[in-house]
């Protein structure tokens, strides 16, 4: 592998030979005579989502942009914005047609879906320090955990429209057929998809479930750890209240079975928010 003063080479060969790529906009400093860590993030990057990507884009379409970081809706940050990056670390990849959002693992590998915004339903972009919001004419997307740098470079690359109209797409998981709904079912490929309803009815019997059905299995493993601990602690609170107090003992225990209620619903929400952001496949996930 060529190294030391052809750095243009080098990254050449670490990106994917199937993939057509920008070079110039994808790594506008590497003329400098050297390589820095986030260009090499960066072409291993597009590497792993090579599967995802062979698959989804037009044959003639380019990649100008990718990073990584934790898709966001902003209600969630007062919900469960700490656990979120187990749930949603997503590898965003802009080309000359659309911003591609890939789900990945912890290790940047595609997992569970991926959606898509053509570029002509932006409406505005906008964001500060790690932080880029991308408003389309119905939505619009936090995406956070970017470095500073490559913040910046994405919001000049992305390009504002006066449309109104249109939202994110999700894409089929087998055959990358893009949708504005979330059906049951691919109309394409025949696919079949996990409901968001049965998701959230699984979290409102018991914090955890719904995502666990989803594919969330850390996510889920922590919620029901979590809902476990509390609902261990209302009977060891209810138990000996009504075995001294009677039935006014319930009234003892009562504000952490509200609590219990709340969280429960909570979940719920949250799980089917979690289902609608894209299509979750009953028979496997992305290519890897």
């Amino acid at each position: 592998m060529p190294t030391g003063g052809q750095p243009e080479e080098e990254l050449k060969a670490l990106l994917p030979a199937s993939i057509a790529v920008r070079f110039e906009e994808m790594f506008p400093n590497v003329r400098n005579g050297r390589i820095k860590r986030r260009d090499r993030r960066r072409a291993e990057m597009l590497r792993k989502a090579e599967p995802v990507l062979q698959r989804a884009l037009n044959p003639l379409e380019v990649v100008r942009f990718t990073t990584n970081g934790v898709r966001q809706l902003t209600w969630w940050l007062l919900t469960a914005g700490s656990m979120n990056p187990f749930a949603n670390r997503t590898t965003l990849v802009l080309t000359d047609r659309r911003v591609l959002l890939i789900h990945t693992d912890s290790k940047q590998r595609p997992r569970l879906f991926a959606n898509q915004l053509p570029l002509e339903r932006i409406r505005s972009t906008s964001g500060r320090n790690s932080y880029v919001f991308i408003r389309s004419g119905r939505e619009q997307l936090m995406f956070h955990g970017v470095q500073r740098s490559e913040a910046r470079q994405l919001k000049g690359l992305l390009e504002s429209t006066a449309t109104k109209k249109g939202g994110w797409q999700n894409l089929c998981p087998h055959c990358f057929t893009a949708t504005d709904d979330a059906p049951l079912s691919c109309a394409k490929c025949g696919e079949v998809f996990k409901s968001p309803k049965k998701a959230a009815l699984r979290s409102l019997l018991f914090p955890g479930l719904g995502d666990l059905y989803l594919g969330y299995r850390k996510y889920a493993m922590l919620e029901i750890i979590g809902a476990s601990l509390l609902w261990a602690l209302f009977l060891s609170t209810l138990v000996p209240a009504v075995m001294a107090k009677g039935l006014d003992g319930l009234l003892v225990a009562g504000p952490l079975l509200a609590l219990l209620a709340l969280i429960h619903i909570g979940d719920a929400l949250l799980t089917r928010a979690k289902a609608m952001t894209g299509l979750h496949s009953k028979d496997g996930a992305l290519p890897t």
